[in-house]
């Protein structure tokens, strides 16, 4: 029985063959027939395509069938091959072949063929070769903060790219050791142990594009410096409080540490003033006595020396009363300019006047080398009855 269902089976593909084709081509169909029942050589099994860097990467296993000689790869519409040569062993053999392929998306076909030539069933598959084009739109994970806390420095991240597994990170410790630490994806915080003070730290982000991408992609290295609170390693006395300068014990004395003109001293018998106890210890600017004369460009100031790099000063005002203007700034040299010769004689500075003291203030600043610099206040207090506090200032490192 079994006998007579394969020639009526094969009987009947011959007749529709026969119906759609010429008898050359039933010729090279009969080939592919065992006692009538058609017959393929085994396929590829689980043939990959990989995603990669100007590439695709082929993959797969020869499991079932010991007569496999040869695999083809056509894609580009079959415009475009690969054909590899096979040499079965007795066991499972892999396959791994690179194809070098322009940027874009591509369907390929997988035939494989006996020593016969008898083909398999066509496999069909899609791979992504990736290049400039998606490298362009690569970028570093974003950062909330990098800050030098104590002896390190801490990175804070935002969310980065669910394609970028991890992020690298290189920096230089207080020895001179360059190290590189990881920061994977579930990370919010990343701590630089022994980070040098204003040394560079690099950043680079790696991307896996997709779940079968055999190629690791990198954004382009960000550089960047840790902001760092230097005030008390270059400011005397920088206030939250500030400290009293002379012996007395009344309302009124002189700033610590701190230069200053004459016509700050403007209380007590001109003995004394640019410093109270209000706040527990503020710079403290005032008409003479409250109610008498002010004065014109009285300047509040220290001078350092700083390496190159991105600055910032701020400092914070608790209250303002009268009628003032007051320049906050930061000048080359060993001094502050008058307010009537602003222009072109600071590195950066901000004005502010009557009534829109209270607050903070800052200024950013750069130096291309080391430079000797001045910052301070230079204030005008035209009339009676006016007076200003500066409650601290801060100096930050923002980078080089």
């Amino acid at each position: 029985m079994k006998n007579i269902i394969k020639f009526l089976l094969s009987g009947y593909i011959i007749f529709l063959c026969c119906k759609m084709t010429s008898c050359s081509d039933m010729d090279d169909y009969l080939k592919y027939l065992d006692n009538g029942i058609p017959t393929y050589t085994g396929i590829v099994d689980r043939a990959t395509f990989h995603s990669g860097d100007e590439r695709v990467v082929f993959s797969g296993l020869l499991t079932s069938d010991p007569k496999i000689r040869k695999v083809m790869i056509y894609w580009n519409n079959r415009k475009d091959s690969l054909l590899l040569d096979i040499n079965r062993t007795s066991g499972v053999d892999t396959l791994f072949q690179p194809i070098p392929l322009p940027e874009g998306r591509y369907n390929f076909e997988v035939i494989s063929y006996d020593d016969k030539g008898i083909p398999s069933i066509t496999v069909s598959k899609a791979g992504i070769s990736y290049g400039e084009e998606y490298k362009s739109g690569l970028y570093n994970r974003p950062i909330k903060s990098l800050e030098k806390v104590g002896v390190d420095a801490v990175i804070k991240w935002y969310n980065g790219d669910e394609s970028s597994p991890f992020v690298k990170i290189d920096y230089e410790d207080t020895d001179g050791q360059i190290h590189t630490v990881k920061a994977v994806n579930k990370d919010d915080t990343t701590v630089l142990k022994n980070y040098k003070s204003m040394s560079l730290v690099r950043l680079q982000a790696y991307y896996l594009p997709d779940t079968i991408a055999i190629d690791t992609f990198k954004a382009k290295v960000d550089e960047l410096v840790a902001l760092e609170n230097i005030t008390r390693q270059y400011i005397v006395n920088p206030g939250n409080p500030f400290l009293r300068g002379d012996d007395g014990d009344g309302k009124w004395g002189t700033l610590k540490g701190w230069q200053y003109t004459s016509n700050v001293l403007n209380q007590n018998g001109n003995t004394a003033g640019g410093w109270s106890t209000d706040a527990n210890g503020t710079i403290h600017l005032e008409s003479r006595d409250w109610g008498g004369d002010g004065f014109t460009n009285g300047k509040i100031y220290q001078t350092i020396t700083l390496s190159a790099g991105k600055y910032s000063l701020e400092y914070y005002s608790d209250g303002f009363g009268g009628s003032a203007t007051s320049m906050f700034a930061v000048a080359l040299g060993n001094t502050l300019p008058d307010l009537e010769d602003i222009e072109g004689n600071t590195l950066a500075h901000k004005i502010s006047k009557d009534g829109v003291v209270t607050g903070n203030h800052t200024i950013n600043f750069q130096l291309d080398k080391e430079e000797i610099i001045t910052f301070g206040w230079t204030v005008t207090i035209p009339g009676s009855n006016t007076w200003y506090h500066i409650n601290w200032v801060k100096l930050m490192v923002l980078g080089l």
